[in-house]
């Protein structure tokens, strides 16, 4: 018997109740393969609990053999050694994952974990709107200048009547800044809150904010057509509509999807979330397990189909170069040239893991949450130290 630890739908916090078919399917190959091996796993545990559930099995020694593992808590569960390191299973098969991917699995220069589904941030932008205003599409390699710069141009009050209606942007956070500036929040386990690539994120999303004229522009306004550019990871992508979140084909503007701005022409600001499987240092049947692994993590099939039915992307280059991809992408309902394979895969290639991997929820919270609160007020070069020094006293904080 082999037990697995799995979570109830989605790893990115959007509606899919096609998710755990995946897995199911899975164990259905493996099982027929391996006629004396079952696998069982408990149903029905929400993500928001999964950690908690799982911190409970580990101090009691009785953690699954192979589990998904939350990214805020991989690093805790590599240095205490209840993950098995798998160094061994990567010796022919580290080429075979993006890069970014396959960092969130690693510690302190070991695999610990095997990547399974990736979650990209991109940029969506209104192609109708910028038309409108005589200005082309970015090409991949923009900067935050070139951002800035066009967010300029768009914010403007149409109508003659003294008030925007128009705006450049929406969702354009400090986290999305800091990345873009090369930046991170953690540095060998410690938080990096009063960092020059810090200071500049948060200075930048001020200029942003500021051509709003204090109006809070939202996702509401660019789907009423009136905002350029918004952030948006690729499972919000794939599920997009207010309200219900259903794919949906916009019939008042077309839109398109492209890499994130970097401070540097060229450079890859993509930030990417990963889900994690890690086999348990207390775990039976090794080699068994490990080929279950292999077939989550590296199988091709395992991983298209995980593509088709989910909403993040596999985290296999071969997967996502396919043909099958392609078709599907083509066939969304935002139109065949919304998003691509091929800019999926560049997005991908040169992107860097989350920084919000390390992080507990209420961590960063708090943080988001002091940091978005000194954005109301004139930026100093103290104050970041002052928001560093403040979550620092909090207990169980970095």
């Amino acid at each position: 018997m082999i037990r697995l630890g799995i979570y109830a739908g989605s790893s990115w916090s959007v509606p899919n109740s096609r998710s755990n078919r995946v897995l199911e399917h899975a164990i259905q190959r493996f099982e027929k393969s391996h006629p004396n091996v079952k696998i069982s796993y408990e149903t029905g545990i929400p993500k928001e609990n999964y950690s908690n559930w799982l911190a409970d099995r580990v101090v009691k020694g009785e953690q699954p053999d192979i589990f998904m593992v939350p990214e805020e808590d991989f690093s805790l569960l590599a240095n205490s050694h209840a993950l098995l390191p798998l160094d061994d299973l990567l010796e022919h098969s580290s080429k075979d994952f993006y890069g970014a991917a396959l960092a969130a699995g690693t510690y302190q220069g070991h695999s610990y974990a095997l990547p399974f589904e990736s979650n990209p941030v991109m940029m969506c932008v209104n192609k109708d709107l910028l038309e409108k205003n005589g200005i082309p599409v970015p090409q991949a390699g923009w900067t935050l200048d070139d951002f800035y710069r066009l967010s300029q141009q768009l914010t403007k009050d149409t109508n003659g009547d003294g008030v925007l209606d128009q705006y450049g942007s929406t969702d354009y956070t400090w986290q999305e800044a800091l990345v873009a500036y090369g930046g991170s929040l953690l540095k060998n386990g410690h938080l990096m809150l009063d960092s020059p690539e810090m200071r500049r994120s948060r200075t930048f999303v001020s200029r942003l904010t500021q051509l709003n004229q204090k109006y809070q522009v939202n996702s509401k306004d660019f789907d009423e057509g009136k905002v350029a550019f918004y952030p948006m990871t690729l499972a919000q992508y794939r599920t997009y509509k207010p309200y219900p979140y259903h794919i949906s084909k916009y019939s008042s503007f077309s839109w398109t999807c492209i890499p994130m701005p970097s401070d540097k022409a060229g450079s890859n600001a993509t930030q990417v979330s990963t889900s994690l499987f890690a086999i348990s240092s207390r775990a039976n049947h090794l080699a068994e397990v490990k080929e279950f692994l292999k077939l989550l993590c590296l199988d091709e099939k395992t991983q298209g189909e995980l593509f088709e039915k989910s909403q993040g992307m596999s985290v296999l280059p071969s997967v996502m170069k396919s043909p099958a991809t392609s078709n599907l992408l083509k066939a969304d309902d935002f139109g065949a040239d919304s998003l691509t394979a091929e800019r999926l895969d560049a997005m991908m290639t040169g992107a860097v893991s989350s920084i919000q991997a390390g992080l507990s929820s209420q961590e960063l919270e708090q943080i988001n949450y002091l940091i978005n609160e000194s954005l109301t007020y004139p930026t100093s070069d103290t104050s970041l130290s002052e928001i560093q020094k403040k979550i620092e006293e909090e207990p169980g904080t970095k």
